[in-house]
């Protein structure tokens, strides 16, 4: 599914306007599809008591539709408050739509010092406000008096209210996602047409709810022109492998994974144990000698390289060529999981990365990325079949921005990085940014604090890695990963606590539920 700016989005509907679909069509298509959503959720024997905001522009008149179409089932107690200065025409559209002499309650701006302790005690008991102020087209702070009007309203809303916004809520800038200090957040967001780049867009995404996209009759299609994808269960239940009864391990692909050190034993066990939950036949650990007796009980499954001691002459050169000699006969390494930043490692991670040799599939993550960071134009040197999953830290480091650079911009970060290392870039974090070299972006719908804990970046790459091994391709294999690994999360809620490996058990069960949905083939 397309994602748009503003611009894109008003350059769609003039292309539907020229298409022969005028502007009142979409803007009662709009109206039509909000009521129809709200009612689907709010209609009961008892009248909910629903209060609209509507703005000055065309937000405020979808909005004005939708107080229209919802009036005509008599299930609702409607007050509408005019949050505008251009109360006129809003009167005027008022009139047009029969709202003026049915039994709504209209407000307006200049009722906001005479009536707002009447204002105030239809706010205290709504049970749904419809937030229609400001929509895509706002990209300057709010000024007074509507600040102080906005504020008074949110004050006066009472835990309960169900608030939904019309296409975005108010004060936040639908393409940056930046907020206005009295942004208006909701439970539901309406988009209109298609998500908006702010809907997925920290901090604006948190204030936005739950997303649902409606359709408002477009009829151009933008698959050409729009780059910024968001990776939609549709889209993953069709590139899901799928298993065979007649298969065995050797059908399923095999991972090396090349990580671990004294001080993180743990790293290379989750990501191997993601893989194998993603569907890998067979995973090869290659840790350090040292860590071995303590590695095994944690991932008995694993078969391992021994990689000599670091006081061994040559350990290495020496680690790296046992590495090599092994890799034919694999189809996926993952590097730099627990790896840590010692000069042995960093010359395991340049010998093995660096020559100009034929490598398998790379997944590049964690110290391994910290390591490439501090090697001259290392994306000249490194193999293009590669995935690298940094966390904004080690996106930092690789790239010489700060951190807040990365994550006030992050998909044109992650998009021009990708261009020019011409590596897949998964850039992790809230609402996780793909980037393909070819200048393609896809977007997670997932942000969760819950997986803000040491080791699930390991299951992320392990995830990515196991598909890979089973011939997903390189892009599909990042974006089914990020999906997948984002409602494994989900599914433990949104609170503290999460540990790494609780992710685990949740990959094959996820995965068999997008076989089904895809139609399971023996």
């Amino acid at each position: 599914m397309k994602i748009v700016s503003s611009d894109q989005m008003r350059a769609i509907e003039i292309a539907t306007f020229e298409n022969g679909t005028a502007s009142e069509i979409l803007m009662q298509n709009a109206g039509h599809a909000i009521a129809l959503a709200i009612d689907s959720r709010f209609n009961s024997t008892n009248k909910s008591q629903l209060v609209a905001l509507i703005g000055p522009g065309n937000n405020g008149l979808d909005g004005l539709i939708v107080c229209s179409e919802l009036c005509k089932t008599d299930s609702y107690i409607m007050t509408i408050i005019l949050v505008t200065n251009t109360v006129s025409d809003k009167k005027d559209f008022l009139g047009k739509l029969d709202l003026i002499n049915s039994n709504v309650e209209i407000y307006d701006l200049s009722d906001f010092d005479s009536k707002f302790e009447e204002i105030e005690i239809i706010l205290s008991n709504s049970d749904i406000v419809l937030d229609a102020i400001f929509g895509i087209g706002l990209s300057r702070c709010i000024t007074e008096p509507l600040k102080s009007h906005i504020n008074k309203i949110k004050d006066s809303l009472p835990e309960h209210t169900f608030k939904v916004a019309v296409d975005i809520p108010t004060g936040i800038n639908s393409t940056t996602g930046e907020v206005d200090e009295i942004v208006f957040g909701v439970d539901l967001t309406f988009a209109l047409g298609y998500p908006k780049l702010a809907h997925f867009t920290q901090p604006a995404a948190s204030l936005c709810g739950k997303i649902e996209v409606l359709d408002i009759g477009i009829s151009v299609d933008i698959s050409q022109e729009i780059n910024v994808n968001l990776i939609t269960v549709n889209f993953v239940c069709s590139k899901i492998p799928t298993r065979s009864m007649a298969s065995n391990k050797g059908s399923f692909g095999k991972v090396m994974v090349v990580g671990g050190s004294e001080e993180f034993i743990g790293a290379p066990a989750l990501a191997g144990k993601a893989a194998f939950r993603a569907g890998a036949g067979l995973i090869t650990s290659a840790i350090p000698a040292s860590i071995s007796a303590s590695f095994v009980p944690l991932f008995p499954e694993s078969t391992l390289i021994q990689l000599p001691e670091i006081h061994e002459n040559n350990s290495a050169w020496n680690s790296a060529r046992l590495i090599h000699e092994k890799l034919t006969e694999y189809s996926v390494m993952l590097i730099g999981c627990g790896l840590g930043m010692s000069k042995h490692t960093t010359n395991i991670v340049e010998n093995l990365l660096i020559p100009d040799i034929d490598v398998p599939k790379l997944i590049i993550d964690a110290d391994a990325l910290n390591i490439l960071s501090k090697i001259y134009k290392w994306w000249d040197k490194v193999d293009d079949n590669a995935i690298l999953t940094p966390h904004p830290g080690e996106m930092s480091r690789l790239t010489s921005l700060s951190v807040n650079e990365i994550q006030s911009n992050r998909i044109n970060v992650a998009q021009e990085f990708s261009c020019k290392w011409n590596k897949i870039v998964v850039l992790k974090g809230a609402n996780t940014v793909i980037a393909s070299p070819n200048g393609d972006i896809w977007i997670s719908r997932f942000a969760n604090p819950a997986l803000a804990s040491a080791g699930t970046g390991d299951v992320l790459a392990g995830i990515i890695a196991g598909l890979l091994a089973q011939n997903v391709s390189m892009i599909d294999a990042a974006l089914l990963g990020v999906y997948i690994h984002g409602l494994a999360g989900e599914t433990f809620g949104k609170s503290s606590g999460l540990l790494a490996s609780d992710l685990l058990g949740s990959i094959p069960v996820i995965m068999d539920g997008f076989r089904v949905n895809k139609g399971f083939k023996n």
